[in-house]
């Protein structure tokens, strides 16, 4: 339909949930170093032009924390409330 979105992190606690283009790096990396901030940029992937945004994905209860702290197979064990985990990334075409 050329709309996506998924959620994902650069800790993801599920590998398929790591950035898979370096725009999604791009994106997740800022935010982590710009907390609060949104993350906008194109990137062509098999022939198509996609407008990206990164949005924050923010522990906002103890919930989110321990989840992700405590889970068998966290690559980050020490998130607080309040940290970015990670982000939703949502990738529409501007061309087809």
């Amino acid at each position: 339909l050329g709309f996506t979105y998924s959620l994902q992190s650069i800790w993801p606690i599920n590998k398929q949930n790591a950035p898979k283009t370096p725009m999604e790096k791009q994106g997740l990396e800022y935010l982590n170093e710009n907390p609060g901030e949104n993350f906008y940029g194109e990137e062509t992937l098999g022939g198509t032009v996609y407008y990206t945004a990164v949005y924050p994905d923010v522990a906002v209860s103890d919930a989110c924390v321990s989840c992700h702290n405590d889970h068998k197979d966290t690559p980050k064990a020490d998130f607080e409330i309040g940290d970015t985990m990670g982000g939703v990334v949502i990738r529409v075409a501007l061309n087809k």
